[in-house]
C-alpha cells in the first residue's frame, strides 16, 4: 500500500453518489439553524441533513455548564462531494439540538476529522484538518481549529495550527484542554496529530507531533516531536494519536506504530505542560483489525483503522480509588474476531497492566471503534464501541461501564435498533466509509442527580442515510457493598422463628455520605425457613448497590401430643367388632402445620377386645413428638342364635328299655367366631323308651347366651317280651271232684318293665279231667306280645 493510499484512508473521502433532495427530505445547505426535538427516550437523531451523509462525530460538554453540549461531524453539504463540519448545539442538556455548518477555510477544499472540547472558561475549540489538493494524486492538509468564546453560540473562522506546506499531510488530530483547576497548566489546549510527508522520491515518512496553546487556541507553539520520524513505503507508519491531561497537568500522548498488521500501542508523558516529554513506553503489542473486515463479514467494505485512545481519572467531585489512573483502550484482532482491549497505569504511564477484554461479545463477532471516557466526577470508566453481536451484518453501539477501575465491565446495548452500514449508497455499495471513530463525553452531575454520558455515532436507520445519532445514559456511581455470609440458626423455644442479629454489611464508595439499609433488619424475627436479606447502599450521587445473603432458621423443636381418653364401645350389629371414630389427639407446636398420625386410625374396624392406639405428631420440619396411646375396647354384647335339629324317633336298643341316641348339633350363628352350643340331654345319651324333650342353648366367647330351642327324641319299644310256660304237666283231680284246680306261673321277661301275662285258662282255674292246652300271652307296655302254650292233664 502506498502512502497515497494511506493518506486517502486517513482523511474523509468524497461521496460517490449524490442523493438528490426531494420534498420530503430536504437538505440544508444555507447554514441555517435547524432545531430538532428529541423524542426517543433511549437514543435519538442529532443531525438534520436528509439525503446527504453525516458521519465521524465528536461531542463535548461544557464542564461549567452541563446544559451546554456541542457535537460536530462530517456534513457532506459541499457541491464538490467533500465534507465541511456540521455543528450541533444543545443548550438544554441534549433535549434539543440546533444545526449549523462551519465554512471551509479559504484555500482549502474541505475539512475533516472533527474533535471538539471545552475548557473551564466557556471556551470551545473544534479541531480538524483542512485538505487541499496539490496535484491530481497528492493532497496537503493542515491542522485547524474553530474557536468560540461565548459557550458555542458562535465560532471564529478557522485558525491554522500547523501551517501550510505542500509536502505535509497533517492528519488525525486529537484535542484536549487542561481542565483541572489546581493544575499549573490549567487552560492549556493540546493537539496531537500525524504528519505524513509528500516526498516526490517516494521516501515517505510519518511522525506524531504535539502543539499547544496557552491562550485558549488563538496561538499555537511550534510542533514538539513525540515519535521518531518513521520512514517506510508504505509501512511502518505512525497514526491515530490521542492526547489527554492528568489531574496535575501531566500531558499524555499515545499512538499506534507499526505495519498494517502488527503494531505497538506507545505513550509518552510530559510534566511541564507539553514542553518536553519523557521516554517512550510500550503499552502493548497489538494486531491491527483488518481494514476492511470483508474477510469476516463479506458484505462489509468500510475501513476500520486502529487508533490509540486514552483517558485519565481526574475525579474532581470527590475522587475515586483510582485517582490519576491512566487508561489505554484499543481494538485488536484475533482469529476471526475483533475485540476491545484495555490496559491501565497507576504510575503515570511508566508501567501498564496486562490487557483485559472490555466487550463480552461472543466469539466470531466484530467489535471496533472503541472510545473511552472517565468521569471527571466519580472515576467511572466507560467504553462505547460498534459491534455486530446482535446481527452478523448489522451494527449496534454498546456501552461498557466499569466502577472498579477497569477490572470488570458491564456491557449494555444503547442503540434502539440495529442498522445496516450499507444502507447509504453514497460511498458505494457496499459502503466504503462510515467515519473513523465514534465519541462520548460525560455530563457533570447536579448532585445528588446521577451523572450522565452522551454518546454519538454514525447510524443509517433514518431515511437510509448516514446520520449522527446520540444516546444519553444515566450512570449512577455504584457504591460497593459486601454482605455477611449466609447464616443458619435454630428456632427460639416455642417460636416459629428466631430473633437473628447479623453483622452489618461492608460499604464503600467514592461518594461521601453513603448509607445502607437491610431488609429484614438485624434483630428481626426471622421465620422458620430461608429468608433473603437484601442490603442496599445509597450515596449522595444517587448511586445504589445491592447485595444479599440468606438467613435460615431451622425448626428443631418437636411437637407435643395428647391422646384422647380410653374408649369403650359395643360391637356393630352382626360384626365381630366396631367402626370406632375417636377424636383427634391434641397437637401443639411452635410452628403451624404439625399433623398427627394414629395407628389404627380413627374410623377403623376395631376387633372385639382391647386395642392399643398409638399416636405421634410430626411438624413441617420433620420433627416427631414422643408417642402417646389410649385403649379402644369393643365389647361383644350380641347374643348368638341357635336352631335345633328336627324331632328324632328311634327304636330301642336290643334288650334295653331305651336307646343311645346321637343327634346332630344345633345350628349356631354369632357375630364372632367361637360360639358353642349345649343340649340336655346331650347327644349320645341313653334315651328311655318314650319321648324325651331335648333343650339347647348357644353361648359365645363373650358369655352371651342364646334363647333356648328344643326338639324331641322318641324311643319306640319294638322288642316283644319273652314268655315261657311250664312244661306239660299232669295233675290228679281233686278229691271228690271231677277235675282239679291247677296253678301255674309262666316265666316272662322283657326289655322294659310293665309286661302283663294272660293265660287261658288262667292259673287257679278248674281244669276238667282231660288234657287242656293252656295258652299264655305276654304283653309289654308298648303292646308288644308273645305267646306260649303248654298242656295240663287232669287225671281222675
Amino acid at each position: 500500500m502506498s502512502e497515497e493510499s494511506l493518506i486517502k484512508i486517513s482523511s474523509a473521502p468524497p461521496i460517490q453518489q449524490i442523493i438528490e433532495p426531494n420534498e420530503e427530505h430536504g437538505e440544508n445547505e444555507d447554514n441555517s439553524l435547524i432545531s430538532i426535538q428529541q423524542v426517543d427516550t433511549t437514543d435519538f437523531r442529532i443531525s438534520t441533513l436528509n439525503g446527504r451523509p453525516e458521519n465521524e462525530p465528536t461531542v463535548g460538554v461544557n464542564p461549567n455548564n452541563p446544559s451546554s453540549i456541542i457535537a460536530a461531524a462530517h456534513a457532506y453539504t459541499l457541491a464538490n462531494g467533500f465534507p465541511q463540519f456540521g455543528l450541533y448545539r444543545s443548550t438544554n442538556g441534549g433535549a434539543t439540538f440546533t444545526t449549523s455548518f462551519l465554512p471551509v477555510p479559504a484555500g482549502f477544499r474541505n475539512t475533516s476529522d472533527p474533535i471538539i472540547d471545552a475548557d473551564l472558561n466557556n471556551r470551545w475549540l473544534l479541531a480538524g484538518i483542512a485538505v487541499q489538493p496539490v496535484s491530481a494524486t497528492l493532497d496537503r492538509a493542515s491542522i485547524i481549529v474553530y474557536r468560540s468564546v461565548d459557550d458555542g453560540a458562535t465560532f471564529s473562522p478557522a485558525i491554522n495550527v500547523s501551517g501550510i506546506d505542500n509536502n505535509f499531510f497533517d492528519d488525525k488530530e486529537y484535542l484536549a484542554f487542561d481542565k483541572t483547576p489546581t493544575s499549573p497548566f490549567v487552560g492549556n489546549a493540546y493537539i496531537s496529530y500525524t504528519r505524513f510527508t509528500n516526498v516526490p522520491d517516494g521516501t515517505d515518512t510519518s511522525q506524531i507531533l504535539l502543539q499547544r496553546s496557552v491562550d485558549g487556541g488563538l496561538n499555537w507553539t511550534a510542533p514538539v516531536p513525540i515519535s521518531a520520524v518513521i520512514a517506510g513505503e508504505p509501512t511502518p507508519f505512525v497514526q491515530g494519536s490521542n492526547v489527554q491531561v492528568g489531574p496535575n497537568g501531566e500531558v499524555y500522548v499515545a499512538w499506534i506504530e507499526g505495519d498494517f498488521t502488527n503494531a505497538t500501542f506507545r505513550i509518552r508523558r510530559s510534566d511541564d505542560g507539553g514542553v518536553t516529554f519523557g521516554p517512550t513506553v510500550n503499552v502493548s503489542a497489538i494486531v491491527r483489525v483488518p481494514t476492511p473486515l470483508t474477510a469476516e463479514v463479506p458484505s462489509w467494505a468500510f475501513r476500520v483503522p486502529t487508533f490509540a485512545f486514552l483517558a485519565v481519572d481526574t475525579s474532581e467531585c470527590f475522587g475515586s480509588a483510582n485517582f490519576a489512573r491512566v487508561y489505554a483502550v484499543w481494538q485488536a484482532y484475533g482469529t476471526t474476531n475483533a475485540h476491545i482491549l484495555l490496559s491501565f497505569s497507576d504510575d503515570g504511564g511508566a508501567t501498564w497492566s496486562a490487557p483485559i477484554r472490555v466487550d463480552n461479545s461472543p466469539e466470531d463477532t466484530q467489535n471496533f471503534f472503541p472510545f473511552v471516557a472517565v468521569s471527571p466526577c466519580s472515576g467511572t470508566v466507560t467504553v462505547i464501541y460498534y459491534t455486530n453481536r446482535e446481527s452478523s451484518t448489522l451494527l449496534d453501539v454498546f456501552l461498557a461501564v466499569s466502577t472498579n477501575g477497569g477490572a470488570t465491565f458491564t456491557n449494555t446495548r444503547i442503540t434502539d435498533a440495529s442498522f445496516d452500514p450499507n444502507a447509504d449508497p453514497t460511498f458505494g455499495n457496499p459502503s466504503t466509509f462510515l467515519g473513523d471513530y465514534i465519541f462520548s463525553a460525560f455530563i457533570p452531575p447536579d448532585l445528588p442527580e446521577p451523572e450522565k454520558l452522551i454518546s454519538v455515532w454514525t447510524d443509517t436507520r433514518s431515511n437510509n442515510s448516514q446520520d449522527i445519532f446520540g444516546n444519553i445514559s444515566d450512570l449512577e456511581r455504584i457504591p460497593s457493598i459486601s454482605c455477611p455470609g449466609n447464616i443458619t440458626q435454630d428456632n427460639d423455644p416455642g417460636i416459629c422463628g428466631a430473633i437473628v442479629n447479623y453483622p452489618p454489611p461492608t460499604v464503600s464508595t467514592s461518594c461521601p455520605g453513603v448509607n445502607f439499609s437491610c431488609s429484614p433488619a438485624s434483630g428481626s424475627l426471622f421465620p422458620v425457613g430461608e429468608t433473603t436479606v437484601t442490603c442496599t447502599a445509597t450515596d449522595i450521587c444517587g448511586g445504589t448497590a445491592e447485595c444479599s445473603f440468606t438467613v435460615t432458621v431451622n425448626d428443631v423443636e418437636p411437637p407435643t401430643i395428647i391422646c384422647p381418653g380410653n374408649i369403650t364401645q359395643g360391637n356393630d350389629p352382626g360384626v365381630c367388632g366396631a367402626i370406632v371414630n375417636y377424636p383427634p389427639p391434641t397437637v401443639n407446636d411452635n410452628c403451624p402445620g404439625a399433623t398427627s398420625v394414629c395407628s389404627p386410625p380413627s374410623g377403623s374396624l376395631f376387633p372385639i377386645g382391647t386395642t392399643m392406639v398409638t399416636c405421634t405428631a410430626t411438624d413441617a420440619a420433620g420433627n416427631t413428638s414422643a408417642p402417646c396411646s389410649f385403649r379402644v375396647t369393643v365389647i361383644d354384647n350380641e347374643r348368638p342364635t341357635i336352631i335345633c335339629p328336627g324331632n328324632i324317633t328311634q327304636d330301642n336298643d336290643p334288650g334295653v328299655c331305651g336307646a343311645i341316641v346321637n343327634y346332630p348339633p344345633p345350628t349356631v350363628n354369632d357375630n364372632c367366631p367361637g360360639a358353642t352350643s349345649f343340649c340336655f340331654p346331650p347327644s349320645g345319651s341313653f334315651f328311655p323308651v318314650g319321648t324325651t324333650t331335648v333343650a339347647c342353648r348357644a353361648v359365645d366367647a363373650a358369655g352371651n347366651i342364646s334363647a333356648r330351642c328344643s326338639f324331641t327324641v322318641t324311643v319306640i319299644d319294638t322288642e316283644p317280651p319273652v314268655i315261657k310256660g311250664p312244661a306239660d304237666f299232669t295233675v290228679c283231680s281233686d278229691r271228690c271232684s271231677n277235675g282239679a284246680i291247677v296253678h301255674f306261673d309262666p316265666i316272662v321277661s322283657d326289655n322294659c318293665p310293665g309286661v302283663t301275662v294272660v293265660c287261658t285258662p288262667a292259673s287257679g282255674s278248674f281244669f276238667p279231667p282231660c288234657t287242656t292246652t293252656v295258652i299264655c300271652k305276654a304283653t309289654d307296655a308298648s303292646g308288644n306280645t308273645s305267646i306260649c302254650s303248654f298242656d295240663v292233664t287232669v287225671i281222675v
